[in-house]
């Protein structure tokens, strides 16, 4: 696997989350996966991915900014994007939120997973 898999896999997670798509999101996440909100709220994988179907998390779209990938190792990579995203989150109002994603991405089975993911804002 290569920096360009693992920027094909960030732009893949963004483009799933953002579509509500839990199908192509339960593929990429590996088992043990959490989110850590930018309010420092650590999410389980499977508590994520059922408040993205129910609406709970509303996300609408993700507009890249930025993105920077260092490989640690030979299955290992760690890497931080910043996008735009748009979405309604907890009943609130739709809004743009600038958000860095600090994601840690391993090679399980010759496929890429992601570990787990910390989100502030930019």
């Amino acid at each position: 696997m290569t920096t360009t898999d693992v920027v094909a896999l960030y732009r893949t997670y963004n483009r799933a989350m953002a579509a509500r798509d839990t199908s192509t999101l339960n593929q990429i996440l590996a088992p043990s996966f959490t989110l850590t909100h930018m309010t420092g709220y650590r999410q389980a994988r499977a508590d994520w991915l059922a408040q993205i179907e129910d609406g709970t998390m509303g996300y609408q779209a993700s507009k890249e900014k930025q993105v920077n990938v260092e490989r640690v190792d030979d299955t290992h990579w760690h890497l931080i994007g910043q996008s735009l995203v748009t979405a309604a989150v907890y009943g609130g109002a739709t809004q743009d939120w600038p958000l860095t994603s600090d994601m840690q991405v391993v090679e399980l089975n010759q496929q890429l997973q992601i570990l787990n993911v910390v989100v502030t804002t930019y």
